[in-house]
């Protein structure tokens, strides 16, 4: 049975199958490195495509988003100084900011959120109004004095929903958490 083993051309015939074999092997073993490295070649460039796609995407929004941050900026300014100032003269200015602003420019850029905080504050401006006007017609008493405190505390409660509603809004826009919630600026 040994010498039927070793027999030249049994051995000559396992030779060529395994051969055979291994030809099969080394050709399927090729085709799957073929396709696996395809595959990763289609994924890395579908990833680059979307990156190049991202920077497209930001690239065209930055003229909106830097004009959204700066008339969000003079929006809460303008809020600001018309809810802290004691100066006439600083909260004219700054009121008359807040309504160009309120009538047009800051309409192409808020979010609902923004815009709401924006009516929220318009809607307090006229009691303050009509209250200095009354108080630069007469000598302010202490009773008014009392109210316009009161307005002012009021107003500044409606600047500073105005300030977190831009923030938010920008932090939505941006795409940034840091907008936010600035302590957590490193997170992303």
């Amino acid at each position: 049975m040994c010498k039927l083993i070793f027999d030249g051309t049994h051995f000559d015939n396992v030779f060529k199958v395994l051969s055979a074999l291994g030809a099969i092997a080394t050709f399927l073993w090729t085709v799957y490195v073929w396709r696996d490295k395809s595959r990763k070649e289609l994924a890395a460039t579908a990833l680059e495509a979307e990156r190049a796609s991202l920077t497209r995407r930001i690239e065209a929004t930055k003229p909106f988003l830097e004009r959204q941050l700066q008339l969000y900026t003079a929006a809460t300014q303008a809020a600001a100084i018309i809810a802290t100032s004691y100066d006439q003269n600083e909260i004219q200015s700054a009121t008359k900011r807040f309504w160009q602003l309120f009538s047009g420019e800051l309409a192409l850029v808020e979010n609902p959120e923004v815009a709401s905080a924006m009516q929220n504050f318009r809607r307090a401006l006229p009691a303050l109004e009509d209250r200095n006007q009354s108080q630069s017609d007469n000598v302010p008493s202490q009773d008014t004095n009392e109210n316009s405190e009161m307005d002012k505390e009021g107003l500044r409660q409606l600047s500073l929903n105005l300030a977190a509603a831009c923030r938010t809004s920008l932090a939505r826009s941006w795409g940034i958490r840091a907008w936010a919630s600035p302590d957590k600026a490193d997170e992303d």
